[in-house]
């Protein structure tokens, strides 16, 4: 199906993914307290983004491995390497955050660098209220991180630059806000 971005905007409902990876082994580590994100939520949550990567063409199979709450950044290391030795081709563990945490670097340094591990963190407050566009943005990003394709560009809307070899290259840029000294 074909895709074209409104106002800005690409709404992926009713499409599938160019290449979509199929999840059969992943994780959920909830570093957000168990108060503010029940197992209940944990449950929706996961049914949904199941329900959402499926029409989107990449599969979340069964229920996670694994799922459990943590604390602080120096248990990601320790559960990382237990998912990694225990589980067998772990493809992604989903890394639910209070918010703004130390955790988030930890859980990219662990993930990244020492274990190579695909993580898709996301705030404990969109695992609480899903939304369908949550739920797409996420899948959009895990998709890519495993290796999958999300979309092409179709040969025939191709412009001409496109017919030799090209790198395109972007840059996002944050201003301070006006008045800010730091």
């Amino acid at each position: 199906a074909q895709a074209v971005p409104n106002q800005g905007v690409w709404d992926m409902r009713g499409k599938q993914f160019y290449q979509g990876i199929e999840i059969r082994v992943w994780a959920i580590a909830c570093f957000a307290p168990q108060r503010t994100v029940r197992e209940d939520a944990l449950r929706t949550f996961t049914s949904q983004l199941q329900k959402i990567s499926n029409d989107a063409g990449m599969p979340i199979m069964g229920q996670p491995c694994f799922c459990k709450y943590a604390t602080g950044p120096d248990q990601v290391e320790p559960m990382f390497r237990y998912l990694k030795n225990t589980y067998g081709g772990l493809q992604l563990i989903v890394v639910v955050l209070p918010g703004k945490t130390p955790v988030y670097a930890e859980v990219k340094r662990v993930g990244d660098i020492c274990f190579g591990l695909a993580t898709q963190c996301v705030q404990a407050k969109n695992v609480n209220k899903t939304t369908p566009q949550t739920l797409s943005n996420l899948c959009l990003k895990i998709n890519v991180k495993l290796g999958g394709v999300n979309s092409i560009l179709l040969p025939d809307m191709r412009p001409l630059v496109f017919s030799e070899p090209i790198i395109f290259l972007g840059a996002d840029v944050t201003h301070p806000p006006a008045g800010d000294t730091l």
